[in-house]
């Protein structure tokens, strides 16, 4: 039974709930860390709490959770190799303001 939400989807709601962006995947993460908080996201996506998008930052596609009325560009959804669908940025429209890291 769950008792709430977890540790990382706290920290990814106390930035989403001030409105702000957050980068889901950073190289500063252990590879550990960062399939934690790409599954707390997905969750709180299901749940509807915010909206996964994909940003090129710093030269690299990134994960980025949203608040749910925030206007952000649509990924593209791409299929890879393996058969999973992964988002890819929709880099025509990018804003050039970068959100905060997780």
């Amino acid at each position: 039974m769950s008792r709430g939400p977890g540790v990382w989807q706290r920290a990814i709601l106390e930035r989403i709930d001030a409105g702000k962006a957050v980068i889901l995947t950073a190289s500063t993460h252990t590879h550990a860390e960062q399939n934690a908080i790409r599954r707390a996201a997905h969750r709180l996506e299901e749940h509807g709490r915010l909206r996964i998008t994909s940003a090129r930052i710093g030269g690299s596609n990134r994960l980025v959770a949203v608040p749910k009325d925030m206007a952000a560009p649509e990924p593209r959804l791409i299929v890879g190799l393996d058969g999973k669908t992964y988002r890819q940025p929709n880099v025509s429209r990018m804003s050039p303001n970068a959100p905060s890291r997780t």
